[in-house]
């Protein structure tokens, strides 16, 4: 900085022909470009920490933030001083501010994956635009404070953003050891000296090589799925997949199955796994597109829900107004109806009595109806009397009889004919009005990732759904559902465990699976959209020892009949201020209903509990939902701990924003350009906007039934 303070007050004491002079040997490029730098580094939501009203302790990027602003802001005095705000300045600002849009959208054409090509032609495309400036005789920095800021706050996202920033490169301390080889996870798997092991390199599968190994790797783990199950070893180095530009992902498809990284005495990770490309599938339910690494793919593909359906579906057909959601088709897998139970049975009791139990498997899932117009069960599981207007997808479950409650369970043994005790207590009661029935449910078992670093070749250009608006439906689909790591799908005791996933927009689902274990995970690299997601039937399972260092739009929580998960000692560590949420996102599907009976324990660096997910999806979770020893941290200091993005009042600009955008989007997806059509769809937003907003002191009510310790 000094640097160009040095030069500035050189240039503007000089006159005019020595000014030429040092624009002709590019003086003034190096200006611009060292301004444009700088401005880069000022995050404009971290000026508002000034204020002192938000409960966040300070970070020395904070630091970088703070003193780059008040050098940028003497900058301008020093400009605005010296040559004033005449026409030709402001038309260069516009000028920097038009280059720097263009520049960028270019980048999120072109999306290259490397970071020095981003750079360089930023570079170039700065240093062009300050010579043609000092060809004109001008030497304004104020075009390159624009274009610096504009970088750093870009509401559509940037290219390769976070590694040009110097707020990537600081942390808070992370206390936590690696995991050392003589710590063992938390599920039993037995013991691994009895299980086969194949080395990859045996297979002709390579580290640092260049090569796609994809193709050898899934015929690894499919042989050795064949022949009983293993563990597939990786020695230390990078193996590179999904480079054919197919969207191909690792498939696990068999029981005791573990993919093994190397570490060494310390625990560091050795073995690194990098996905290539894309596997976004975005005609069909794209939130649902595979992940690099996919569990029970053959039992249930992507793209599809699975569960219990309506006994009387209407078919309706319900979009939200995100860009990317071309809408669910309403197509369900269903499983195979094993019995019905017969009897009452009161929560705390692990005991079911049966019509016949001879048909059951392992896994179950027990489904209970609405049967009663006024959909009792389901406002059970809400906790409220009434539902409200706008709960499109609730007020459906009585009328076409939705199985709101559906439990994915393990059968521990088969008592006699009529009676059969569960792994594990009901989570409430089991009564005779809903018509409880029991579902046979095929499941893997046995499967663990542990001891690898798994990355990614996205280059990082994210804005949730697109805000505000996005050129592309298919690059705002990729950016929220086409960098995926692991889901661990339709699997039981299983673990992901001293694991590293870095630059992944979802880093981890757990989807229709129950007794899995994350423990010693660290999420790193660029932000992204869903963090760690608990997705439809996943029941009991436990997460500890997590630590985020990247922000996600929905960070930790989950949507559908996600029962009885655990969250423990987890933390978020990133340290520019950009707070996150526990995330609940209601229904996932219209014969399902919102995550409840979850636990939340020891987690650090959130801020708000959050309803999210489209208004017809509400209200976003169900009951007995528990936060113990958890530390709020990002908000504004007396601000209520629960949010519902549904409900909240909007300030008039971001009321017009959000009516605009929502116009437009839909417009787009319906293809009716019509200005009486816009107009009435932006009016009509508008008014939804005022009917909806409720204050934040009594969003409470949309999490009923949960306790705070």
């Amino acid at each position: 900085m000094q640097i160009i303070f040095f030069l500035y007050f050189c240039q503007s004491e000089s006159d005019m022909g020595e000014a030429n002079y040092i624009n002709i040997i590019g003086f003034f490029p190096l200006l611009g470009l060292m301004t444009w730098f700088v401005s880069a580094q000022v995050q404009i939501s971290e000026l508002r920490l000034l204020s002192g009203y938000y409960n966040y302790k300070l970070q020395p990027v904070q630091a970088v933030t703070m003193v780059t602003g008040m050098l940028l802001l003497l900058v301008v005095v020093l400009d605005i001083a010296r040559s004033g705000l005449n026409g030709l300045i402001i038309f260069e600002v516009m000028l920097g501010l038009l280059v720097s849009m263009m520049s960028e959208w270019f980048l999120s054409r072109w999306s290259p994956h490397y970071l020095t090509l981003t750079v360089l032609w930023r570079i170039v495309v700065v240093a062009l635009l300050a010579w043609a400036i000092g060809k004109c005789g001008q030497q304004s920095l104020l075009p390159f404070v624009v274009m610096g800021l504009y970088l750093r706050n870009n509401p559509f996202g940037v290219v390769h953003g976070k590694p040009f920033f110097l707020a990537y490169y600081f942390r808070r301390s992370n206390v936590r050891q690696p995991v050392s080889a003589a710590e063992s996870s938390l599920v039993e798997r037995g013991n691994d000296v009895d299980v086969n092991r194949y080395d990859v390199t045996e297979y002709g599968i390579s580290p640092d090589t260049g090569r796609d190994m994809l193709p050898l790797v899934q015929a690894l783990i499919d042989k050795v799925g064949h022949e009983g199950g293993g563990v597939i070893f990786f020695p230390r180095g990078r193996y590179l997949f999904n480079l054919s530009g197919k969207k191909q992902f690792l498939q696990i498809n068999s029981s005791h199955i573990t993919l093994e990284g190397e570490r060494d005495k310390q625990g560091r990770l050795l073995t690194e796994l990098v996905n290539g490309g894309t596997t976004i599938q975005g005609k069909r339910n794209p939130w649902l597109s595979p992940f690099f690494i996919t569990t029970g793919e053959s039992i249930q593909p992507s793209n599809i829900f699975w569960g219990l359906d309506f006994r009387k579906p209407k078919g309706l057909h319900i979009e939200s107004s995100s860009l990317s959601d071309p809408g669910s088709d309403g197509k369900i897998l269903t499983p195979l109806f094993a019995t019905r139970v017969i009897e009452d049975s009161k929560a705390g009791s692990s005991f079911l009595h049966v019509e016949d139990s001879s048909a059951l498997s392992k896994y179950v899932l027990l489904g209970m109806y609405n049967t009663s117009p006024d959909a009792e069960l389901l406002k059970d599981l809400l906790g409220v009397d009434e539902f409200r207007e706008e709960w499109i997808t609730a007020r459906r479950a009585g009328e076409e009889q939705a199985p709101s409650f559906q439990w994915l369970v393990e059968v521990k043994r088969v008592v006699d004919r009529n009676t059969i005790e569960l792994c594990r207590p009901l989570l409430r009661d089991c009564l005779m009005k809903y018509e409880p029935a029991i579902f046979n449910v095929d499941m893997l078992e046995d499967i663990h990732i542990r001891h690898l670093r798994i990355s990614s070749r996205w280059n990082g250009l994210f804005r949730h759904h697109g805000f505000p608006l996005y050129y592309s439906i298919s690059k705002t689909q990729e950016m929220d559902y086409g960098w995926n790591a692991i889901n661990m799908k339709r699997v039981a005791h299983a673990t992901v465990e001293n694991v590293e996933i870095k630059n992944f927009t979802n880093p981890l689902y757990v989807q229709d699976s129950r007794n899995v274990t994350v423990e010693h995970v660290s999420i790193k690299g660029y932000d992204g959209h869903q963090g760690i997601k608990v997705y439809c039937h996943t029941c009991d399972c436990l997460f500890r020892y997590i630590d985020f260092y990247c922000h996600f739009a929905d960070m930790m929580g989950g949507e559908g009949n996600a029962y009885s998960n655990t969250f423990r000692q987890i933390r978020y560590l990133n340290p520019t201020f950009h707070p996150v949420d526990y995330d609940f996102h209601g229904f996932s599907e219209g014969p399902m209903s919102p995550p409840a009976y979850n636990l939340f324990e020891q987690v650090s660096g959130f801020r708000y509990i959050k309803g999210a997910g489209a208004p017809h999806m509400q209200p976003a979770c169900g009951i007995g939902n528990t936060w113990r020893q958890c530390v709020s941290e990002g908000g504004r200091k007396g601000d209520p701990l629960f949010c519902a993005l549904s409900y909240r009042v909007r300030p008039w600009l971001e009321k017009y924003v959000t009516a605009i955008g929502y116009t437009v989007v839909v417009m787009i997806k319906k293809r009716k350009f019509s200005i009486a059509y816009a107009l009435s769809t932006f009016t009509e937003k508008l008014s939804d906007i005022d009917h909806m907003g409720i204050s934040r002191d009594v969003h409470h009510i949309f999490f009923p039934q949960t306790t705070i310790l």
